[in-house]
């Protein structure tokens, strides 16, 4: 205790119990309070275990030869007392003279060199030429002796004592200069060093004429300001350069990452536009055109959203589209996210489960816009997710989705034609448009087979060799996994919103009459004005209908409806024709094996998977609604004439219209320098004589929202 005559006791049983403490036992260190130790601290370390490798070696080296000093001299004390007491002649004394340190450093020397080569693990003729032989003066070896003596041989006071500091070269007015010069080099333009100097003597000898003859400032060499440059620490140099977003990723400490171990503790969800041109055509209308309306097929990079666990690395939500993100996307992705997709996958032409989904616990979005829009902010809290927004322009915080999108370019996109390469430098005189030859829908199936087949059953590093999918299922096991919003709860948070009024026959949606008794207890109450509802886009067995005490659901009026995608009732009223006035019945047996069969086709999959295609609005379904003009009848037994759902479905245009979807997309022609000159001359002048009248468009020759017509039967030509 630092208080005179105070003490604190402590029994053998206290001491062991503190000493045994778990997490953090008492530390013992012998004379801690000592005069030495105390006087050691305050020359920067009481131990050899807080020096450097060197200054350790150093002490160690120091002390050797004073150890070593004092046991020659103890050991010739003895000999001269036996040669004393036998009449012998005295062997010469071992002292701290001059002229004894002379004739003993050598022998200490001979010996250091010696344990250090016995030290090394395996010495051969080089090693041995390498150990230098160190003998120092004697003046040093007697301080070295004094030192010990002074500190009760504590080896710690031997350590060099050297001035880390000396003062600058520079005045101050010379150094204002100087750091001008060395501020100016951390440049993001990489200035020339040599013309900083330039200019720096430039401004020197200006202001040097302006003082005195015995104030002149001395002008530093071009070699000066090389070394101030290169001793400044590579971070200021590389904030002065790369800036500071990028100086702070290639500096700001990293702490292992993110620590997750649950399937779906963390989900990171961005967009990426792939770095790929694609035909921006129908795969089926593809093989139709000939070679001429080919090459007016506009090119375009495809969109990808992805949704990625962290956990195990899968692929949670994979949506690709030709338009830009936006907040159709994004709902389709946090929808695909929790649900099982294997069926999806299996019809696209997946080997492999699309098993990953489920209610994630954290969602890490960017700062895009539509990730703060009301429906999506509120699909996400009625989950029970947590949203991490992040800061805007910061990838890292979201780096796994970030690198998992450079996977595409060198793992997918180079088995296609028509790569961007993703930078300028990279694409050199590369043509992707020209070399462009994979048509859309072809390149969004792949992407989503390489992701299920491909990625998913791929060793992973960052897993310990583990794949994605074996991943998955362990921690699934041993941590379970919350499931997906079910039943009337998932269209309330992910169906398309509608707005309708409610009649006799109930709620209109898609042609389709949905009814019940608290549906009619609703109209009257608010009578003709328009409710609020969501469909469900994958089941259109029911609607949800928004009230003052809740959401209510709706079930359809017919019930083979229930489990029925909206792509597939749209295909079966084409299909069967139930739009047609004289034709708008069809049994209950041919419309469930026509939903059989459509469940089937790859064409199909395409448009349930959201491939390229728009998400569907309610604009969408309001436009279908205007060509179902009445109601459609369900009879029990087939009758004559009755379409039968047999051999390969294609879209027709009528269904492409009805989703509002465009089978083709031409580019829009390129004018010739020729007609480019002659628009310019006839916009110079007035025009002599009556306009011209402005000739039909040809076909092929429509602007960029032009779609290829090769069936018509009128029904949908005014839209």
């Amino acid at each position: 205790m630092d208080e005179t005559d105070a003490t604190v006791t402590f029994s053998q049983a206290e001491i062991a119990e503190r000493l045994n403490r778990p997490g953090n036992p008492m530390t013992v260190e012998k004379d801690y309070y000592s005069t030495t130790k105390a006087r050691a601290r305050l020359r920067g370390a009481d131990k050899l275990s807080s020096l450097g490798p060197s200054d350790q070696e150093d002490v160690l080296r120091k002390e050797f030869f004073v150890r070593k000093f004092l046991e020659l001299q103890a050991d010739n004390r003895e000999r001269r007392r036996l040669a004393r007491m036998d009449g012998l002649p005295l062997p010469p004394p071992v002292s701290r003279s001059r002229a004894s340190l002379l004739k003993v450093i050598p022998t200490i020397a001979v010996a250091w060199r010696d344990l250090q080569m016995r030290s090394a693990a395996s010495s051969t003729y080089r090693t041995k030429a390498a150990q230098g032989f160190f003998e120092p003066k004697p003046s040093t070896v007697k301080n070295w002796i004094q030192k010990m003596e002074e500190n009760e041989f504590d080896p710690v006071f031997l350590k060099n004592q050297y001035r880390s500091e000396r003062p600058e070269y520079f005045t101050p007015d010379e150094f204002v200069h100087l750091n001008k010069a060395i501020a100016s080099a951390c440049s993001q333009t990489d200035p020339d060093l040599a013309e900083i100097h330039r200019q720096m003597v430039i401004a020197m000898e200006a202001e040097n004429r302006l003082r005195g003859s015995d104030d002149q400032l001395r002008i530093p060499c071009e070699s000066t300001l090389r070394n101030r440059y290169q001793d400044l620490p590579e971070m200021r140099r590389d904030l002065g350069r790369d800036g500071e977003n990028s100086a702070r990723r290639k500096w700001q400490p990293e702490h292992g990452g993110i620590d997750v171990v649950r399937a779906l503790e963390r989900t990171e969800f961005d967009d990426h536009e792939t770095d790929l041109q694609s035909l921006l055509a129908k795969i089926g209308v593809w093989k139709t055109m000939s070679k001429a309306e080919r090459a007016k097929v506009k090119r375009i990079r495809l969109w990808i959203s992805g949704a990625i666990d962290v956990a195990s690395r899968s692929f949670v939500g994979l949506h690709v589209s030709a338009q830009a993100p936006s907040m159709k996307s994004a709902m389709t992705i946090l929808e695909m996210a929790t649900r099982d997709k294997t069926e999806m996958a299996r019809r696209l032409g997946c080997k492999s489960p699309w098993i990953q989904g489920g209610t994630m616990e954290a969602l890490a979005v960017d700062s895009a816009v539509y990730f703060a829009f009301r429906p999506f902010r509120v699909a996400v809290n009625d989950m029970g997710t947590d949203l991490f927004l992040p800061p805007a322009g910061e990838a890292p915080w979201r780096g796994f989705i970030e690198r998992l999108f450079g996977t595409f370019s060198h793992q997918l996109f180079n088995y296609f034609d028509g790569r961007t390469w993703g930078s300028v430098a990279a694409k050199g005189d590369y043509d992707s448009e020209a070399n462009a030859a994979a048509v859309a829908d072809q390149v969004a199936e792949c992407i989503i087979r390489w992701a299920v087949d491909g990625y998913h059953n791929a060793p992973h590093t960052e897993l310990n060799g583990a794949t994605p999918t074996n991943r998955w299922l362990e921690l699934s096991r041993d941590y379970g996994v919350m499931p997906g919003p079910s039943g009337a709860l998932r269209t309330h948070l992910f169906g398309t919103y509608i707005k309708r009024a409610i009649s006799k026959k109930g709620l209109r949606v898609a042609g389709l009459q949905f009814q019940s008794k608290e549906l009619q207890k609703i109209r009257r109450t608010v009578g003709k004005t328009p409710i609020v509802g969501r469909v469900n886009n994958h089941d259109l067995g029911a609607v949800s209908v928004w009230t003052e005490e809740g959401w209510v659901e709706v079930p359809c009026v017919h019930p083979e409806l229930q489990g029925v995608s909206i792509w597939q009732w749209l295909a079966a009223t084409e299909r069967l024709r139930l739009f047609n006035a004289e034709n708008a019945k069809a049994s209950r047996e041919t419309l469930m094996a026509t939903f059989a069969w459509l469940k089937q086709q790859a064409e199909m999959a395409r448009l349930e998977a959201g491939l390229v295609n728009p998400v569907l609005t309610d604009e969408d379904y309001q436009r279908f609604e205007r060509k179902m003009d009445r109601m459609f009848d369900l009879v029990d037994k087939p009758f004559e004439g009755e379409i039968r759902p047999e051999g390969e479905w294609h879209p027709s245009n009528e269904l492409f219209a009805a989703l509002s979807i465009q089978p083709v997309v031409y580019a829009k022609a390129k004018k010739s320098a020729k007609a480019i000159r002659e628009e310019a001359e006839a916009g110079s002048r007035p025009q002599i004589g009556p306009a011209p009248k402005p000739q039909p468009t040809q076909q092929n020759e429509a602007p960029e929202v032009s779609v290829v017509q090769r069936i018509s039967n009128d029904i949908f030509d005014n839209e």
